[in-house]
């Protein structure tokens, strides 16, 4: 039987249940519509009796309604037809079985907290994951999921509906939490998470007061002191990898080069016999400065080469220099490499970056291994001085790795990485592939808010088209849509959350020799879920967020796209528990909290002088033998 055929069977079918029922109840009122005659209503209501309706029909009162029962039958069947086709014309998602898809948007209270966690922000939750869904009774988060992507655009929101309500249930749960963002969090989270005893840190490069020193090189020193002198070599050359990414230029020579150099002054800066708070990376700075800048015009790295050959083939910076070591600043391909190199540390020229990064307050390892909250204060997208942060975040993943190793192969404390802003370090960083990954068991969780997915071409490789960045975000089993500003996010987002079946009808009429013929069909089509131009009308504290997860990625029977409401933190358990609230309330603690700072940050100490060897004047003199290159092994890239 045809869906039409059925249609109309199950409509007439119903229509004479209906009508059987209704009738003889209605009866009087379609008499008195039909014959024009007053009806009494009150002896009508006061006579209403279900008993009426056995008796009309075995009384034989029906047949002198048959006309009007008839029209009443096929008013009914109509109706009940009309409705079946209307519904099925508004695209319900179960015609054939989804066979085009059967994609659908789970929401509402009771199916959302079936099929995630919920806390209701009172005691110590069982466990934590990003917060998805947030009211004045709670979250809803899944616990089974680690890692996150969530995408929202600027002024989105993603602080008030998501970060600090994240914060709140991990460090409910005595999660250890890296987070990067704004001042903002720091400031309204900061006095709770020393409340609960945690160890707070503040990354700032830009001044913030009590900010806490890190300094790039103190892996590589402390592996040069155990002995360790392979491991020391290569977090040398991590460091530089992190200071010199590669901005997709086709030619990758220079800044590989480049790289090369700075592991190697690096690695001689750390095997100097002088104080460990001079082997940093302001000295870096001052040892390629100075050694570049011989009198021979056509050489002026010699100082910085005879050095470093001086040191010997024995030593570790020996086998990173070999191109400097080569040519250094004799050819053009030599000076461009060169130049990459003192714009890398050009930063450390700075006084301010030269203070926070000469010496480390306290170590990584420490970090992981007690109960700590790391505060990462980010920059504008593009700053230069952001690559420190870069560095940091690796060097973060390397020591976990370790403390992993000695610990049966998790973390101490589970630990969340809150990567709000993430996207603006506008570089590749290097763990967060490797923590999508393997961070699952080791008890490390990977939050991350970007601006727009954009952001992550970074973690492309040239020529790779876009692998990289979408190796990544496969990797990361929960998507989530806060408020999406670019076409092709509307795509990727239209195209995540699936396809669903929809059936249209269609009329069509003939008119031939005084008589007419109509006939309907009916088609089946797949449509997405959540059409593309339907995401820039969302408002996130109005529509909710979309999330959507990967069956491989939750435990079974959470996968699919949700919807969940979402509102203000001051209006959530995080209020009460942070002490936030409205933005007047929240501005007025920011700023408290802010003078607090100034007036309890201690006077800085001096920063130490860059170290930088005395080095030897050059014998041969300008125009020398030792000069003289009599041919430019590098003519192809002068060309």
């Amino acid at each position: 039987m045809s869906r039409h055929a059925s249609d109309v069977a199950l409509a007439t079918a119903f229509g004479s249940v209906v009508t059987a029922l209704a009738y003889p109840l209605a009866a009087p009122v379609i008499a008195s519509a039909t014959t024009g005659a007053a009806l009494d209503w009150a002896a009508y209501i006061s006579s209403f009796d279900l008993s009426a309706i056995p008796s009309f029909w075995s009384s034989g009162q029906w047949v002198s309604h048959v006309p009007t029962i008839a029209a009443f039958l096929a008013a009914a069947t109509l109706l009940l037809y009309a409705y079946a086709a209307s519904t099925r014309a508004k695209g319900e998602r179960e015609v054939d079985g989804g066979i085009y898809g059967d994609a659908r948007i789970i929401r509402g209270r009771a199916e959302l907290s079936r099929r995630n966690d919920f806390w209701d922000g009172k005691g110590t939750p069982k466990s934590a994951g990003l917060v998805l869904g947030a009211c004045k009774g709670g979250y809803w988060y899944d616990s089974s999921v680690p890692h996150s992507l969530t995408v929202g655009k600027t002024g989105s929101g993603k602080t008030a509906l998501q970060v600090l309500e994240s914060l709140h249930l991990a460090m409910a749960a005595g999660w250890n939490v890296v987070a990067t963002g704004k001042p903002e969090v720091l400031e309204l989270t900061g006095d709770k998470a020393r409340e609960l005893g945690y160890e707070v840190v503040v990354l700032d490069l830009s001044g913030y007061p009590g900010s806490s020193g890190y300094n790039p090189l103190d892996l590589v020193v402390g592996h040069m002191e155990r002995g360790d002198e392979d491991a020391a070599v290569r977090c040398a050359r991590q460091v530089a990898v992190d200071l010199i990414p590669l901005g997709g230029e086709k030619n990758t020579y220079f800044p590989k080069a480049a790289r090369n150099a700075l592991a190697a002054c690096a690695l001689v800066v750390c095997t100097a016999d002088i104080p460990r708070e001079q082997k940093n990376l302001a000295s870096v700075a001052a040892l390629v400065n100075l050694g570049t800048s011989g009198e021979d015009p056509r050489d002026p790295s010699r100082p910085l080469k005879d050095y470093i050959r001086a040191l010997g083939p024995g030593h570790p910076a020996y086998a990173p220099a070999s191109d400097l070591l080569s040519d250094g600043g004799a050819t053009t391909a030599g000076k461009n490499v060169l130049s990459t190199l003192k714009e890398a540390l050009s930063i450390f020229n700075d006084g301010a970056l030269r203070g926070v990064t000469s010496a480390s307050t306290v170590s990584i390892r420490d970090l992981i291994e007690r109960r700590s909250a790391v505060y990462i204060e980010m920059l504008d997208e593009g700053d230069p001085y952001s690559v420190v942060f870069t560095c940091f975040l690796n060097q973060w993943w390397q020591v976990a790795q370790a403390v992993c190793r000695e610990n049966g192969g998790r973390v101490p404390h589970e630990t969340a990485i809150l990567g709000d802003e993430i996207g603006n370090l506008n570089c590749k960083v290097a763990c967060l592939p490797a923590i999508a990954t393997l961070g699952r068991s080791m008890g490390i969780h990977e939050w991350l808010f970007v601006q727009n997915l954009k952001q992550l071409n970074a973690y492309n490789e040239p020529g790779d088209g876009g692998a990289g960045r979408d190796k990544l975000i496969g990797s990361i089993g929960l998507k989530v849509a806060l408020s999406l500003s670019e076409p092709a996010d509307f795509k990727f987002f239209s195209e995540l959350t699936g396809k669903r079946t929809v059936r249209a009808m269609g009329t069509s009429s003939q008119r031939s020799a005084g008589r007419s013929s109509a006939s309907t069909s009916y088609s089946e089509s797949a449509v997405p879920l959540v059409n593309e131009w339907e995401w820039q009308n969302r408002v996130a504290i109005r529509d909710g967020l979309i999330a959507i997860k990967g069956g491989e990625n939750s435990r079974p029977g959470r996968e699919g796209v949700f919807e969940f409401p979402l509102a203000y933190a001051g209006d959530t358990p995080a209020g009460p528990f942070f002490g936030i609230g409205d933005p007047d309330h929240n501005r007025e603690k920011c700023a408290g909290y802010y003078r607090r700072a100034l007036e309890s940050a201690a006077a800085a100490p001096p920063v130490p002088e860059p170290w930088c060897p005395e080095f030897e004047r050059e014998a041969d003199g300008p125009g020398g033998d030792a000069g003289e290159i009599e041919r430019d092994e590098w003519e192809a890239w002068d060309r």
